[in-house]
């Protein structure tokens, strides 16, 4: 594996993350990283999660990239490790949501990116959700364009260059997630962003959801760099 965003993103999520597994006893299933930016990458989906009558399958790497997006820019980071209940993005009663504002009150946070994984089948690379603006009123116009400039495009074709724009995963609009909790309990911008698998799974891992990749499976390292890029820029233009 000679790409080294490849190689930092496959170790951490090789030997920090557990998707099936409870935490240990007395410890929370998810970490933060504390940072120095005025920005918060979150990933409440990194390992498996609860929701109504049943476990859903993780979104693979989501907690390998937002760690390592944090460690790059010096933003702050908040991602699952271990199995969550109920689900962040899904329950305003958690602790997951409880901790964030925590911290979205002590460091002053001005702009949340809370990161997802979308299927291999999806017809597009990315997705931005922030319930058509609403969450997001001042940054929404610089993500897009960062996104713009690594390539993602807003095009009628299907590509994994195709950027789609509060279309399948809107945000909030119908479900309690993290970015509409922010916006509406904490009074910061916040944008879901949904990554399809084919830019983020470096390598399936054994004990990954058999739904969302399969055992073969890896990304297009090319539109993932320049995915990873895109994020970067977004982070360090607040």
């Amino acid at each position: 594996m000679r790409d080294s965003w490849a190689w930092k993103l496959w170790q951490f999520e090789e030997t920090e993350v557990r998707y099936r597994d409870d935490p240990p006893p007395g410890q929370p299933p998810f970490r933060h990283l504390p940072g120095t930016r005025q920005v918060l990458i979150s990933a409440p989906h990194g390992a498996q999660h609860w929701r109504r009558d049943g476990w859903k399958g993780e979104d693979e790497y989501t907690a390998a990239l937002t760690h390592i997006l944090a460690a790059q820019t010096g933003a702050h980071a908040l991602y699952a490790v271990r199995r969550v209940r109920p689900d962040p993005n899904f329950e305003d009663d958690s602790d997951y949501k409880r901790t964030l504002a925590r911290l979205l009150r002590e460091q002053d946070i001005e702009l949340v990116l809370d990161l997802h994984g979308a299927r291999r089948g999806r017809d597009f690379g990315l997705e931005l959700g922030t319930m058509n603006g609403v969450t997001c009123p001042d940054y929404q116009a610089t993500i897009i364009q960062h996104l713009e400039w690594q390539g993602f495009v807003r095009t009628h074709h299907r590509s994994l260059d195709r950027l789609w724009v509060n279309r399948l995963f809107k945000g909030g609009a119908r479900q309690r997630t993290v970015t509409r909790f922010v916006w509406e309990q904490c009074g910061v911008n916040a944008a879901q962003i949904e990554i399809n698998a084919q830019l983020r799974v470096v390598r399936r891992k054994p004990d990954a959801a058999l739904y969302t990749t399969e055992p073969n499976f890896a990304a297009d390292l090319v539109r993932m760099r320049r995915a990873i890029q895109a994020l970067i820029r977004i982070i360090r233009s607040v």
